[in-house]
């Protein structure tokens, strides 16, 4: 049986599982609400599943010409530094989550290098 809490917005007794609706004002119990590392944790996990695929989109699209690639480059190396597991080392509850992240982070960022590399090698018109 799930316990009971007051509701944040109008002190009305809901149950405390997620997705509990408050009758009175609608307000609804998120897997987000309260804890902080939660929070952070979502950020982390949706910029480690969109960064790369933002990334890859920004640079085909951008390897037309030598100056959007370069602008294209800079876009990537701002995500790649903003996804970076080593800004968020307090979130991490296991050894396997943080190698996990570091995983992903590594064969995503050396799959963008690579593909800059190869597209600057074959040159611009």
């Amino acid at each position: 049986m799930s316990s009971l809490t007051n509701c944040p917005e109008c002190n009305h007794e809901i149950l405390s599982r997620l997705g509990t609706v408050c009758p009175k004002c609608g307000y609804t119990i998120g897997y987000f609400n309260g804890d902080r590392k939660r929070k952070v944790y979502g950020k982390f996990f949706a910029l480690t599943v969109f960064t790369p695929f933002i990334s890859l989109i920004t640079i085909l699209f951008a390897s037309q010409n030598k100056y959007t690639m370069i602008i294209g480059t800079l876009i990537y190396l701002f995500l790649a530094v903003k996804s970076c597991p080593l800004l968020f080392k307090e979130i991490f509850f296991t050894n396997f989550e943080k190698l996990f992240f570091w995983l992903i982070w590594i064969v995503a960022n050396s799959i963008m290098f690579s593909l800059i590399f190869n597209i600057s090698q074959k040159g611009f018109e």
